[in-house]
């Protein structure tokens, strides 16, 4: 198959699009820069996102691409400084806005578009499980940039394609994203509770998380909003005592919230607050975790 990806430089991208081209795919990444293609089956393509109508970029396409896997957007793991909330929905909503205009000048439309989205569409809660049969509208900045993305995404409906709203949750990698900066203040004997440590974490194995995408692009019944998190999420303080045991470093340390909101503002939702979600969907279609639980998980990134 052809194949492009945006974002296809950062965690999940990157990873994606090397499973995608041992199977011998042919991956198409859009990117900022300039990149050399030292993959035969792996083809960069120079672009400009902060243009939406310029469209030379497609010129460098196949006649047919079959798939979409959309992750571009700003890192919400810097700062949120005013400006880069506004890089945060930006980055996404232009990115897509220019896919749909490709896909509108384009004679052969692609037959899916994986849109990444977040587990940060359902409301906060320390009590209520939710699924992908529930709606929310968006209560915080997090979610609003979560339900401004997934509508632009799913305007690609329109073109007779299956659009899948793959709503991640913390991604789990030993080198990069969240969990390195969970784990440093372990390293420190600083490792603990954060806030109430009540706060639910709905988290994935990176590995998990790849070959679920693969899943969703071979099961069409498969559409819409479909949780990419394990079936098992945990409360921050029961996340906290696995991690701790998979470094060999105590769990002592409680840090208030409040200290949280304090120096991050908004951004401290990710930390001090969350959600408890299941993955309905996948289990439904017969979707095998390879790390349904935290403490797999942690052995395996950490060897233990």
């Amino acid at each position: 198959m052809n194949i492009l990806i945006t974002g296809g430089t950062g965690l999940v991208g990157s990873r994606l699009a090397e499973v995608l081209v041992e199977e011998r795919n042919h991956v198409y990444i859009l990117s900022r820069s300039e990149h050399s293609d030292d993959h035969p089956f792996i083809h960069y393509i120079k672009y400009d996102p902060d243009d939406i109508n310029n469209l030379s970029w497609a010129d460098e396409l196949p006649l047919n691409v079959d798939a979409v896997y959309n992750f571009a957007g700003a890192s919400l793991q810097k700062m949120w400084t005013d400006r880069h909330k506004e890089e945060i929905m930006d980055s996404r909503i232009n990115t897509t806005k220019m896919l749909y205009n490709w896909v509108k000048n384009s004679d052969i439309k692609p037959d899916v578009l994986v849109n990444a989205s977040a587990v940060g569409y359902y409301p906060t809660s320390e009590s209520v499980s939710f699924t992908e049969e529930d709606e929310f509208q968006p209560s915080n900045y997090l979610a609003s940039v979560v339900n401004a993305w997934e509508k632009e995404a799913l305007n690609f409906q329109a073109f007779g394609m299956r659009v899948v709203l793959a709503r991640f949750g913390l991604v789990l990698d030993k080198d990069e994203g969240v969990l390195p900066m969970m784990a440093l203040p372990f390293k420190f004997g600083a490792g603990g509770d954060i806030g109430t440590g009540k706060q639910f974490y709905s988290w994935i194995h990176l590995e998990d998380l790849i070959n679920s995408l693969l899943y969703v692009l071979a099961v069409d019944e498969l559409d819409g909003p479909v949780n990419m998190t394990s079936p098992v999420p945990l409360r921050q303080e029961q996340f906290a005592k696995y991690l701790g045991m998979a470094l060999g470093k105590p769990t002592i340390v409680r840090t208030p919230g409040f200290l949280f909101k304090t120096v991050l503002g908004d951004q401290s939702i990710l930390i001090i607050r969350g959600q408890k979600v299941i993955p309905q969907k996948l289990l439904a279609n017969d979707f095998k975790f390879n790390y349904p639980t935290l403490d797999l998980a942690l052995d395996d990134i950490y060897g233990a």
